[in-house]
């Protein structure tokens, strides 16, 4: 029996690099940033929440805008006059036995995560929404189709940009390291939608 299968509505993963090592004020800075960490629910984060606001991160910042850009053409391929901007930026740590429970980020479109210092095998685990899943069977192997979770491998200075709906995790840090990785979340700015159809919008994210 002749069959195919056809993927409709991709969840998009981008994936990029710094392509460089981090400078001597950069990691400065983030270590300071951490001096004081707060608790998190497993692990602990950044007080400040817009980190990448500061001077000694700009250019880190304009690799991480361009990787959005980039995104944005790619995934939305849109003719209004809009694009991604970056509202909140925080850093994240993470030490042996500390783990990143399974969340989304609300009020962002797309979320976004630079990896600093982790683990030679590390990375971010997503998960396949099961909420509107109402059977169970149980999996012979996992496939494309039927996976519940992909766990992707990351280095530093991977750059990883996601749907902000969709449901990630970090697993538990093994061995004596510490895990840093600078996360942030976007909102479009510019103008949505269309005056004729009632639904025009606009945006301004500074």
């Amino acid at each position: 029996m002749e069959s195919a299968l056809m993927n409709l509505f991709a969840t998009p993963l981008y994936r990029s690099r710094l392509e460089r090592g981090f400078t001597e004020s950069e990691l400065q800075h983030i270590q300071n940033e951490l001096r004081e960490p707060v608790r998190a629910v497993s692990n602990f984060s950044s007080k400040n929440k817009n980190v990448l606001a500061a001077s000694a991160l700009s250019d880190i910042r304009a690799v991480l805008q361009a990787c959005l850009d980039d995104y944005f053409v790619k995934v939305f391929n849109s003719s209004n006059e809009a694009s991604l901007q970056i509202t909140q930026s925080w850093l994240t740590l993470s030490k042996r036995g500390e783990s990143h429970h399974r969340h989304v980020h609300p009020n962002s479109v797309v979320s976004g995560v630079l990896y600093i210092n982790l683990a030679e095998k590390d990375g971010i685990d997503f998960y396949r929404n099961e909420d509107m899943i109402w059977y169970e069977l149980l999996r012979k192997a996992d496939t494309y189709y039927n996976a519940y979770k992909y766990s992707i491998n990351t280095a530093v200075g991977d750059i990883l940009l996601f749907p902000s709906n969709l449901h990630h995790g970090v697993r538990q840090v093994e061995g004596d390291v510490e895990r840093v990785s600078l996360s942030f979340n976007t909102f479009f700015s510019g103008e949505l939608g269309r005056e004729e159809f009632s639904n025009a919008l606009k945006i301004r994210i500074e």
